[in-house]
């Protein structure tokens, strides 16, 4: 692996690529998404106001979120269609995690406050496809520094197999858990 300055120079993995990281990491996910799954359990005597705003804030983070997974999505397809160079496209795909990782915050807080049906197999199924594109998002970190440290050197088979999976988890889980909030939304 190049070193993070790009200068070719090997180093070892470091801590911040390490399994137990990951899995500090996916921990703290997994509790913050069950504390506002307890809490949506709980919430009772929603006012309409309260609603109406936590419904506001999860089609805005949708936007944000979603759209900046298909946004970083549509760059990466430019870069395969040999539009871009990688650096350009990691460099830009980079600025859009801050937005799809607050889109994400925004759609687990805001659906705290939209009475799901926590017995219902499509919000169960719903919250399994966020918990999934939570880890899915962490484990991205690593793969966006292995990326970032080959410069624009071509890809190994691993990276660029690891790379795809990346994407087409993401696409399935937010796609899977819009189209159930749709359809939730609908009942």
């Amino acid at each position: 692996m190049l070193g993070e300055s790009g200068a070719g120079t090997a180093v070892t993995p470091g801590v911040r690529d390490s399994w137990r990281i990951f899995l500090g990491y996916a921990v703290l996910a997994t509790g913050a998404l069950a504390g506002a799954v307890w809490i949506a359990g709980h919430a009772r005597h929603i006012s309409p106001a309260v609603h109406i705003g936590g419904l506001a804030l999860h089609l805005t983070s949708l936007a944000v979120g979603f759209g900046g997974v298909l946004l970083a999505d549509s760059l990466a397809l430019r870069w395969v269609a040999g539009r871009a160079s990688l650096s350009a496209t990691l460099r830009a795909i980079g600025r859009l995690h801050t937005p799809i990782w607050l889109g994400l915050a925004g759609l687990v807080a805001s659906g705290c406050v939209l009475e799901p049906n926590l017995s219902s197999m499509m919000t169960r199924t719903k919250l399994v496809m966020v918990l999934a594109l939570t880890l899915n998002g962490i484990q991205a970190a690593a793969l966006s520094r292995r990326l970032r440290g080959r410069g624009d050197a071509r890809l190994t088979p691993g990276l660029l197999a690891w790379s795809v999976a990346t994407g087409l988890v993401s696409q399935v889980c937010w796609w899977t858990a819009t189209v159930i909030g749709v359809v939730n939304a609908q009942g």
